[in-house]
């Protein structure tokens, strides 16, 4: 795999997850009611499934050139940025125990993606 398709592929992960990311942030803010009538004439939750739908079409051109059992736990950075979205967005506080757990995942990742070069 020449670098030109390494970043290509390192960028699309990038967009998927971080898409991903924002779909959940979206689809969260849609629920912020009891009433299931507001929940579907919310934008956020249109937004935020349309959003899902970019990133499942970002991860189908993952799957041409990577094995699903590779891509699926790189998916796994969507968690990375759901972290930083809500402490940015919902103002939620980032723990010791979360940044130990993101820790491991940007672990990983990188010994996942290593493999694959």
């Amino acid at each position: 795999m020449n670098i030109k398709m390494i970043l290509f592929l390192a960028l699309v992960l990038l967009a998927e997850t971080l898409v991903a990311s924002f779909a959940s942030f979206f689809l969260k803010k849609s629920s912020g009611t009891d009433s299931k009538v507001k929940i579907l004439i919310s934008p956020f939750f249109y937004l935020g499934g349309v959003m899902y739908v970019v990133s499942s079409c970002l991860s189908i051109v993952l799957m041409q050139f990577l094995p699903y059992a590779i891509i699926l736990p790189l998916g796994s950075l969507t968690y990375v940025w759901t972290m930083f979205i809500s402490r940015w967005l919902l103002h939620e506080k980032i723990t010791r125990r979360k940044l130990a757990g993101i820790a491991v995942i940007v672990v990983g990742v990188v010994l996942l993606a290593v493999g694959q070069v």
